[in-house]
């Protein structure tokens, strides 16, 4: 990772989309933005932990159950990059379950991430599931001090709506409260980070919540897609899904330069 201060900033920012405990897919982005984007921000759209099994099987990687993945590794990395000032990091619904499971002991959030790829994180910090969390409590108490449920990007007339799941309402949007603590009504049903965006075809795009004036495209991770997928809304301003299948091998960026406009990368991991 290259040094980083305010003053390197041009007021770009390059998307980073679910990287799920898999550390190819966290280089692959950074030679992106330590090679052609230098001077951009990064931002992490969320879900940064837990590669299951079954995300394992798609890639055809080795799937044991319970061997560790590499969580603490990307979760170190992206805790060094948003203390420089270079990344801001969202919640995704893994990191949510996550801190439920570990920090608040809820019982039924951990049988849940346990199935879906909390084993395996839990493994790469040395902990069972029971008894002191150590290290994985330290970092998710970080991020629930550090993550945001969403971010807003790009210049006036042109900005661009970054959230891991939905789109919040335009009144939430309004509220400003996009931190852990705000959380509404639980961490359990919160839509910014479990409600997924539609397939093609499917009805309840019609939910899709319109951007406020100003706003030109949403931007989001959650649900797997074969390549880069757009959905418009009502008005006809897209939300674009970026968390490709991990059986395509590949991960998608997008770059948000200063004026709004918006370049995808596709690299091969």
């Amino acid at each position: 990772m290259m040094d980083w201060s305010e003053e390197d900033w041009d007021g770009s920012w390059l998307v980073i989309p679910d990287l799920h405990g898999h550390a190819t897919r966290l280089r692959a982005a950074l030679q992106v933005a330590n090679s052609i984007h230098r001077r951009s921000r990064l931002v992490f759209l969320g879900d940064l932990i837990d590669d299951s099994p079954r995300r394992q099987e798609a890639r055809r990687a080795r799937a044991d159950p319970g061997t560790a993945d590499a969580s603490r590794e990307v979760l170190a990395t992206v805790r060094r990059l948003t203390e420089s000032g270079r990344a801001a990091v969202l919640l995704g619904n893994h990191e949510v379950m996550a801190a439920a499971a570990v920090l608040d002991d809820d019982r039924a959030l951990m049988n849940l991430w346990w199935k879906v790829g909390g084993r395996e994180a839990a493994a790469s910090y040395g902990w069972g599931g029971k008894g002191d969390a150590g290290a994985l409590a330290g970092d998710l108490r970080w991020l629930r001090e550090h993550g945001r449920l969403w971010l807003e990007v790009g210049p006036p007339g042109a900005r661009v709506l970054l959230a891991h799941a939905t789109r919040p309402s335009p009144q939430r949007l309004a509220s400003g409260k996009n931190r852990a603590a705000d959380l509404w009504p639980s961490d359990a049903d919160d839509d910014v980070v479990w409600f997924p965006l539609a397939l093609p075809g499917d009805p309840s795009t019609r939910r899709l919540h319109p951007l406020p004036e100003g706003y030109r495209a949403s931007v989001h991770g959650h649900m797997e897609t074969p390549d880069l997928h757009q959905m418009p809304d009502r008005e006809g301003k897209p939300a674009l899904q970026i968390d490709l299948h991990p059986g395509k091998g590949k991960v998608c960026l997008l770059h948000i330069d200063v004026d709004g406009e918006i370049e995808p990368y596709i690299r091969r991991v």
